[in-house]
């Protein structure tokens, strides 16, 4: 091998040399071609994903649209600004061609900002600032999807001058903390309220947001497929009891008919026996009352009347000994007649 390497001499490995060189040089210039076709094919695809805009459309849907797809697409700005011109047309391609002649370096955000003053609603800055401030987390809407519809929001305050572009982050920060609900967990396992100083910004916020919400979503599964519950709750003791037939309702409702009349008859049952109680007992009552005077008085005032005292247990000569047949009926004559001793009825005996 030395022999045919000096043989062949010092050029062939100058010649060897150059070759390697010249290689690595066609494989760079290679590499620079195929990434050149493979940026401008990104680009033209993303291009065609923009939506069409003349002017006669509605304004709002495609201006969001856009806003987000320019902020997703990683392109020089100059690009970008060449796929928003030929997405346009009609009075909103006269727009930025009349923008570009007064300032050719106008920027893709000058040529949105046109093109809002053109065809977006005529709010100020301090209307749709308003809006943002306002909105509030709906109930049932989750957490991302309200951050995402207040990302619109704030766009449009940032397009009308109300917030810098510097301020985003902040401003969707304190809002967010502001006009979450406040039981919402997400406030507290992301620590938003500690983070004012350094806010997330938009993409790291809701990348954040939603792993929180997979997470919470998978914990709710897990426990309601593994755990059973502690206590069977009334509204689950009541869907036991349902009627599923119109033939069991039918039924029950038959029962609580015959229930309802057995009812009602023993209420009236009882109600007649108590009102012919009070009746009796007035009776009774009349009777006690008028047996303290049985005996009438005499029509005569100077005739004595008389009048029935109580029988005592014990006879005493102070009272009078009558019997119970003698003193339960009033004599028939007056003054009453005479003992066979000679003594009128209520005299003293000695």
């Amino acid at each position: 091998m030395a022999t045919m390497s000096g043989l062949l001499g010092p050029g062939s490995a100058a010649s060897r040399s150059g070759a390697a060189a010249s290689a690595d040089d066609w494989a760079k210039a290679l590499g620079q071609t195929l990434e050149k076709v493979v940026l401008s094919y990104a680009m033209l695809n993303s291009c065609r994903k923009l939506r069409s805009f003349s002017g006669g459309e509605e304004f709002e849907p495609w201006l969001e649209h856009t806003t987000e797809m320019l902020q997703e697409w990683a392109i020089p700005d100059a690009e970008k600004q060449r796929c928003l011109i030929e997405s346009l047309a009609g009075p909103a391609l006269d727009v930025i061609r009349t923008l570009k002649l007064i300032d050719p370096g106008v920027s893709v955000r000058d040529c949105l900002e046109a093109l809002d003053h053109t065809f977006g609603s005529v709010e100020g800055p301090e209307d749709s600032y308003c809006k943002f401030l306002n909105s509030r987390q709906r109930k049932g809407e989750k957490a991302s999807a309200y951050i995402q519809r207040l990302e619109r929001l704030l766009q449009k305050a940032v397009m009308k001058g109300a917030v810098t572009a510097e301020q985003m982050d902040q401003t969707r920060l304190a809002q967010i903390v502001r006009g979450t609900q406040y039981l919402n967990p997400i406030l507290l396992h992301l620590r938003l309220r500690e983070r004012w100083e350094h806010p997330p910004s938009y993409s790291q916020l809701i990348k954040e947001v939603r792993e929180d919400e997979e997470r919470q979503a998978a914990s709710e599964l897990w426990e309601a497929q593994t755990l059973e519950p502690a206590s069977t709750t009334p509204l689950q003791t009541a869907s036991v009891l349902m009627v599923s037939t119109r033939e069991e309702l039918a039924q029950q409702m038959q029962v609580l008919t015959e229930r309802m009349a057995e009812l009602q008859s023993t209420i009236d049952r009882a109600k007649a026996s108590r009102g012919k109680e009070p009746h009796t007992g007035a009776m009774e009552r009349s009777a006690y009352r008028k047996g303290t005077e049985m005996f009438p008085r005499p029509l005569d005032p100077s005739l004595p009347s008389v009048v029935l005292l109580p029988m005592q247990l014990h006879p005493s000569p102070h009272f009078l000994h009558l019997q119970p047949s003698t003193w339960m009926q009033a004599p028939s004559t007056w003054p009453p007649p005479e003992n066979p001793r000679g003594h009128k009825v209520g005299e003293d005996e000695h």
